[in-house]
């Protein structure tokens, strides 16, 4: 049995991509092992345990800096990087120390390990470097420093995947090298076989009011202050925002702020499994991205593909790969990214429409034959048959 060591910047509790990956893997005859990371905030997860037929996971802890030591000296060296040093080098020697065939380096910040554990070694192994991000052009981040460092580790890979095409020609012109491209779309599934979480009754919504739903990551640059703005002009409908984040105290400050108790609900992050009883209970769907950055401007986003594929109308930014799919299948409208007017009115249009709603909802079944994993996870397989 051919084996794959994965690295992950994460503990791996609520990442899609990278079980959809290993998982792929698993059914076509891998053992795959995912090297994670647990923090002392997360003792309660496992350090290791197995998470489906050959997909297992192995979470390193993270180790802090006593008080005592970083009490008088508030470095970033001390409380932040000799930590992560130290959790490389532990990620490292377990990687090396498995039997493995193919290493996967997830992200930037996991392929040091990846090329320690591969490539400095007498018996070589293949490497492959899996950018779910643009790396060059993130919030916060140079460009300058990251080109280069990239540029530098790329030598030592046998593969590159990256997100969508729109990426995979970025990174060409960055680095003169076409990667292969794998869409981070949602398994098929029949929506209609899961169980709608009562969102309605939980919260004593009125049974006329329509359910807007954001799903994900509350971070810089998703547009969900602008989406806040949005809902002071919509009626008929409540917000729901699910997942967290940076930003996610500071929404809720916003949306005190904005007098938006009664129309806009918090609820914490939801373990991936029971996700789409969530996302069923919507009737629309959000993902307004900003053009902050390359890295925003060209996702192709998996929560797009989550609404889809729970038969969910979307409202979605004008960026390409988003704009592109949502135009082309027809299952929701599109609106000028940071724009709150734009948002509000197609907010308003698609909350009065049931029609329009009900058409986008049925357009929803044929576009989840061609947005789905079970499609993908073909270029994923073939990629690995080569090495």
């Amino acid at each position: 049995m051919k084996k794959v060591t994965m690295f992950v910047w994460n503990n791996f509790v609520n990442d899609a991509r990278v079980l959809r990956e290993a998982s792929a893997l698993a059914d076509t005859g891998y053992k795959v092992t995912i090297i994670a990371k647990k923090e002392l905030s997360e003792m309660h997860l496992l350090s290791s345990e197995k998470i489906s037929e050959g997909v297992f996971v192995n979470r390193p802890l993270k180790l802090e800096l006593s008080e005592r030591i970083t009490g008088r000296i508030k470095s970033s060296v001390i409380t932040k990087h000799i930590p992560n040093m130290l959790l490389m080098f532990k990620m490292i020697m377990l990687g090396r120390k498995y039997d493995t065939d193919v290493y996967h380096a997830h992200d930037l910040n996991t392929l040091i390990q990846g090329i320690v554990s591969a490539k400095l070694r007498l018996n070589r192994k293949k490497l492959i470097y899996d950018s779910h991000e643009v790396q060059t052009s993130r919030t916060h981040y140079s460009f300058d420093k990251i080109y280069k460092i990239e540029k530098f580790l790329l030598n030592f890979t046998d593969a590159v995947i990256v997100e969508n095409e729109t990426r995979a020609h970025y990174h060409n012109d960055l680095y003169k090298e076409l990667p292969a491209a794998v869409h981070n779309y949602s398994e098929l599934y029949e929506i209609d076989e899961v169980e709608a979480f009562p969102l309605k009754a939980e919260y004593d919504i009125p049974e006329d009011k329509k359910v807007v739903l954001y799903q994900g990551g509350m971070q810089d640059g998703r547009g969900l202050f602008k989406l806040l703005e949005a809902f002071t002009e919509t009626e008929g409908a409540v917000l729901f925002m699910i997942g967290d984040g940076k930003e996610r105290q500071n929404l809720i400050k916003y949306h005190k702020e904005l007098a938006l108790e009664k129309k806009v609900i918090f609820i914490d992050r939801v373990p991936y499994k029971d996700l789409r009883r969530y996302t069923k209970a919507a009737d629309i769907g959000i993902q307004f991205l900003e053009n902050t950055n390359f890295n925003h401007y060209s996702a192709s986003s998996n929560k797009l593909f989550e609404y889809i594929m729970a038969h969910v109308p979307v409202i979605g930014s004008k960026l390409p790969e988003i704009e592109r799919v949502i135009e082309e299948e027809k299952v929701g409208l599109t609106v000028e990214e940071g724009n709150a007017g734009e948002l509000a009115g197609a907010l308003s249009r698609l909350i009065n429409d049931d029609e329009l709603r009900m058409e986008f909802k049925k357009n929803t079944s044929l576009a989840k034959q061609k947005y789905n994993w079970e499609n993908e996870k073909e270029i994923l397989t073939g990629l690995y048959t080569k090495l």
